[in-house]
């Protein structure tokens, strides 16, 4: 465990008092300024959002006016984005993925330069029409909030996985006005455990940024259905068959979105070459089919409204899906939660269609909210959040109840077919494992340079092995080293090699030119694998280019800094 988490325990054991308003200020100033500024966020984009449909509605539709109207709009944002792409140096759009990844290793993984790039990509790319999201931003954001805040004030009141939860935790209770799906969503989400020492501060972050942007702010819940839930035992097998049919979906939405990252990385394409490809799409699709460019909240609302049929909402699906996987994968800003809720009203209305069809009772507005919930909650993983969310925009509870049995058997359906969360999958992609632990993630951002030590024999090929014996055991080791002048490792040496071999003249012959050994610069997880099949006493850390010896490492190093990772964990999880 590290030095400055043993002052905070010590502290906290001596000063509870204290530490108890220490938690509770800095849960505060996270949840309020997070919530301040989400809400603000909220509107900005809202309101881009509309201007954007208001410049279309004006225009006849498939007029080559309105193809021009938001082809120009795409072009002028994706050139705007990869002009702050170069200015800034910056590989990709971060999003709620990297946030995870932060707050199971390191907080300063979140750089501050890409952080405010990725947000105002976000603002850029709904402006231009990107079939984006607003609500996975909104972790984003609160994420790099809550980093700002570790960085001006330096404090470890709060652990960096703590802090990144409050943030987290304000921005989903601020967005949607739902403090207690906030708290949840951190907890299901980015921490992935449960413990009392977060629950109390992420609570509170979560209930300042409702308090905060409730006062300064209208009520934002956009999701009100005033119609009466029939009875859940009638609806239930339509909801069952339907959660199938929202599962599949869900993989599909999933495999699209890490398919077309995995083309766009090994295409060779440049990032203009990609932006063209999305404007392309997207300009294309749009012209048929407007509705699915940007946010889309007017058009869910129509769809909540019965104003469109079985096959205008399956244009709207099918159509989504293709423009939210160019936009996101190919240079637009990310965000799928908005898109999810897209594409799961026009699902839930097309399963309602078909269940009605076969003569079970189906309610249209119903099956789209289980739809919208369902896709998101599997998309994102995130099913239990997503279910309080619903209760807290909708105030319905049986309309919750009758969700649950959509979301659960979509999210059965997602892990079996289409694997962990599309967060998950995308760190997958950069070779990042979340669901190894927090154990093997914090391995791997350790190197194995960190525990090198250079007190290991040297011993001289023309040395005789009795020469040789009496040097290690005058140094009680049992395995020695012989380097070149350029002190690259000629071979390794053990003391049984020696005493087997004592009639020789040198021990030039009897070297093992080929050890076991660590590259420089690498995980001490993977030091501990190849440990775990090594028979001898240390490994030696070798320069991946010139071979030069830069000291060794014994399987004793290596599993006490497993060891010490452990308790640190455990100590984190379990208080």
């Amino acid at each position: 465990m590290s030095l400055a988490s043993n002052s905070v325990d010590n502290y906290r054991r001596t000063n509870p008092v204290m530490m108890f308003f220490a938690s509770f200020l800095s849960a505060c100033i996270i949840g309020s300024s997070v919530g301040l500024f989400t809400v603000s966020f909220v509107r900005l984009v809202s309101n881009a959002e509309f201007w954007r449909v208001s410049g279309r509605l004006d225009l006849e539709a498939a007029s080559f006016l309105l193809f021009g109207y938001q082809t120009v709009l795409l072009c002028a944002g994706m050139s705007v984005l990869i002009i702050i792409r170069r200015l800034f140096k910056i590989q990709r759009w971060h999003g709620p993925a990297d946030i995870v990844h932060a707050a199971h290793t390191d907080i300063s993984l979140l750089s501050f330069k890409t952080g405010a790039a990725t947000i105002v990509s976000v603002f850029i790319s709904v402006v231009a029409g990107g079939s984006v999201g607003i609500y996975g931003p909104l972790v984003h954001v609160g994420g790099y909030l809550a980093r700002v805040f570790h960085s001006l004030f330096r404090t470890n009141i709060l652990s960096q996985d703590m802090i990144i939860g409050c943030g987290v935790a304000a921005a989903i209770s601020a967005g949607f006005n739902a403090p207690i799906a906030g708290m949840i969503f951190a907890h299901e989400v980015v921490l992935r455990h449960f413990s009392m020492r977060a629950l109390a501060p992420i609570s509170i972050a979560s209930i300042s940024s409702f308090a905060i942007s409730s006062w300064f702010f209208e009520d934002v819940r956009w999701l009100r259905l005033d119609i009466e839930v029939p009875s859940i035992l009638f609806l239930s097998f339509g909801l069952l068959i339907s959660g199938l049919f929202f599962g599949l979906i869900a993989v599909l939405i999933m495999r699209l979105q890490i398919g077309s990252s995995k083309w766009a990385a090994s295409s060779g394409f440049s990032d203009w070459k990609l932006g063209a490809i999305a404007v392309a799409i997207c300009s294309l699709i749009g012209f048929f089919v407007p509705e699915v460019l940007g946010l889309g909240p007017a058009t869910i609302q129509e769809m909540l409204g019965l104003q469109f049929g079985f096959t205008t909402l399956l244009i709207f699906l099918v159509s989504k899906l293709i423009v939210t996987a160019a936009s996101t994968c190919f240079g637009f800003s990310l965000g799928i939660f908005s898109p999810c809720l897209f594409i799961g009203a026009a699902a839930g209305g097309i399963s309602a269609y078909f269940v009605g069809f076969f003569g079970f009772p189906a309610s249209l507005p119903i099956f789209m909210v289980c739809g919208m919930a369902a896709l998101s909650g599997a998309v994102t993983g995130a099913p239990i959040a997503v279910l309080v969310i619903v209760i807290e925009m909708t105030m319905s509870y049986d309309l919750a109840v009758a969700t649950m049995i959509s979301v659960g058997t979509c999210s059965l359906i997602t892990f079996s077919f289409g694997g962990h969360s599309l967060f998950d999958q995308q760190l997958e992609m950069r070779n990042i494992n979340i669901n190894a632990g927090r154990v093997v993630l914090k391995l791997l951002e350790m190197k194995v340079d960190e525990l090198a030590h250079t007190n290991f024999v040297k011993i001289k090929k023309s040395s005789s092995p009795k020469a040789a014996a009496k040097l290690l055991a005058a140094n009680k080791t049992s395995e020695g080293y012989c380097l070149k002048d350029d002190g690259s490792l000629l071979g390794k040496i053990s003391l049984p090699d020696l005493v087997a071999n004592e009639n020789l003249k040198t021990i030039e012959s009897i070297l093992e030119k080929e050890p076991v050994f660590l590259e420089s610069g690498s995980s001490v997880e993977s030091a501990r694998e190849i440990a775990a099949n090594f028979i001898g006493e240390a490994l030696p850390v070798l320069s991946v280019d010139t071979r030069k010896l830069l000291g060794i490492v014994s399987e004793a190093d290596i599993f006490t800094a497993v060891l010490n990772t452990q308790k640190e964990v455990n100590s984190l999880e379990k208080a």
